[in-house]
C-alpha cells in the first residue's frame, strides 16, 4: 500500500516486474518500491521534464530505464517501504531481480488482451479521478479525460459480466491492480470498461522481460 506518498508509478514497474519474473521462473518476489522512491531519478529522452521524483511521481518506462542502468531490483525484505523519499540505499549484491528489455504496447486493447496472456500482467498509466470513490463493480465513467494520465497501476486480467440493474447484457472489462490498499475496491481492484480506451488506460501500457 502505496499510503500518502505519490508511488504508484513505483509500484505498477514492481508489479509488472514481479509477474515477468513468475511467468519466466516460477518465482514470485516481492520486490522494492523504495529503491525506486529513493535511488530512481531518471529522465524520460524525449521529454526532459518528465522525470522520477520519488514521492512527487514518476514513469514506469523511465524505472526501467533506471534499473537496466543500476544492474536491478533488490527484494521489499532487503529494501522495505518506508511511504517516503530518503537517501538511496541501494546494495548491488542484494539484487533479486534483472530487467533485460521493455516493451511500449500499442493502443490497440486487443492487442493489449494477447500481449497480457501470453507474458503477464502490464504496468498502466490512466486517469484516476473517477477510482477514489470506486467500491466494486465495473467501472464505465461517462467522462473521464484520456488525456491527462495520472496514476499508475497493474492490469492483471480481463472478462465480461452483467454490469447493470437494467440488465443490458455483458460488458467487458479490465481487471486492474492498484495500490491504495485491499480495503479499496474490490479487495484492491478494480473493473474498468474494456474496448474504447476508457480513461486513457490503452496511451501507456509497457511489459518487461527480466533476466535470471
Amino acid at each position: 500500500m502505496q499510503g500518502v506518498c505519490g508511488a504508484c508509478w513505483a509500484f505498477s514497474t514492481t508489479g509488472v516486474l514481479e509477474g515477468a519474473n513468475f511467468i519466466a521462473t516460477g518465482k514470485l518476489p516481492n520486490l522494492s518500491e523504495q529503491q525506486l522512491v529513493d535511488c530512481d531519478h531518471t529522465c524520460d529522452a524525449s521529454e526532459k521534464d518528465a522525470c522520477d521524483k520519488g514521492c512527487s511521481g514518476g514513469l514506469m518506462t523511465n524505472a526501467y530505464n533506471y534499473l537496466m542502468k543500476a544492474g536491478g531490483i533488490q527484494s521489499e525484505e532487503s529494501y522495505p517501504y518506508t511511504g517516503k523519499s530518503g537517501e538511496c540505499r541501494f546494495d548491488p549484491k542484494k539484487i533479486a531481480v534483472k530487467v533485460a528489455n521493455f516493451t511500449n504496447i500499442p493502443a490497440d486493447e486487443n492487442q493489449i488482451a494477447a500481449h497480457l496472456v501470453t507474458h503477464g500482467p502490464l504496468a498502466v498509466g490512466l486517469n484516476a479521478v473517477f477510482m477514489q470513490t470506486y467500491i466494486g463493480g465495473v467501472s464505465c465513467p461517462l467522462i473521464c479525460s484520456k488525456k491527462l494520465v495520472n496514476h499508475g497501476v497493474l492490469i492483471v486480467g480481463y472478462g465480461a459480466e452483467g454490469f447493470s440493474i437494467l440488465r443490458l447484457g455483458n460488458k467487458p472489462y479490465w481487471i486492474i491492480k492498484n495500490s491504495w490498499g485491499k480495503r479499496w475496491g474490490e479487495h484492491g481492484y478494480y473493473k474498468l470498461c474494456r474496448g474504447s480506451g476508457m480513461c486513457g488506460m490503452n496511451t501507456m501500457v509497457s511489459g518487461v522481460v527480466t533476466q535470471n
